[in-house]
């Protein structure tokens, strides 16, 4: 008995050696599940700012087919130029239920049943482009204004839920757009303000995106 007595110490000893390491394993492997989670929520931010990215070049290339086809619509009609004029504001359009009604279709095939006028065709192309720019970005809207030297404005309109307001302590609050003011903006803030008879400058979260064209 009294020969196993220094094994017993030893071992205990020995136990109480190797005790000191597996708590600190156990902190190092805490910290780095936190330093992962850090990661982990860094890179989910950074992935949902890139899909955020990606939806608004897509959304701008849309805008831009679009522009171009109005474009050539109008070129293709300019005796019915003034026809083409539409500015009823944001809330009005939001409102309306686009049916073609009484518009009459000169497109494809429906051209030759019966044969379109100038002014038909200038009606139907309004409320195609008015159909096409509500389907293809978040309550679309369009404006066309102005006319003559000048040329003509066309005002895409649409709802940016992701527009947040960076100078408020509200993180759901929304960006409220700037109306245009020739006098003292420069040809970039133009290109993205709202007109005024757009009337949103008490409606957050609408984006403008402004072109002009001249037949």
């Amino acid at each position: 008995m009294t020969q196993k007595k220094p094994q017993m110490r030893h071992a205990r000893a020995f136990v109480s050696s190797v005790r000191p390491a597996n708590g600190s394993t156990l902190i190092e492997v805490l910290v780095a599940i936190l330093l992962l989670s850090f990661t982990l929520l860094g890179i989910a931010g950074l992935l949902g700012a890139t899909t955020r990215y990606q939806l608004g070049v897509e959304g701008r290339s849309k805008l831009t087919l679009l522009y171009n086809d109005l474009t050539n619509r109008v070129r293709s009609n300019p005796t019915q130029a003034a026809a083409y004029l539409f500015t009823d504001s944001w809330a009005t359009q939001q409102a309306a239920i686009l049916t073609r009604g009484i518009v009459p279709d000169c497109s494809g095939m429906a051209a030759a049943l019966p044969a379109c006028t100038a002014a038909d065709r200038a009606a139907d192309d309004l409320w195609v482009m008015r159909t096409a720019v509500r389907t293809a970005i978040p309550n679309g809207s369009l404006l066309i204004d102005g006319g003559g030297a000048n040329g003509f404005t066309t005002t895409f309109l649409w709802f940016d839920k992701d527009s947040l307001n960076p100078t408020t302590t509200d993180a759901s609050a929304l960006k409220q757009s700037v109306e245009c003011d020739a006098s003292t903006m420069s040809s970039v803030q133009l290109h993205t303000c709202c007109p005024t008879v757009a009337a949103v400058s008490t409606t957050p979260g609408v984006r403008c995106l402004n072109f002009t064209f001249i037949l």
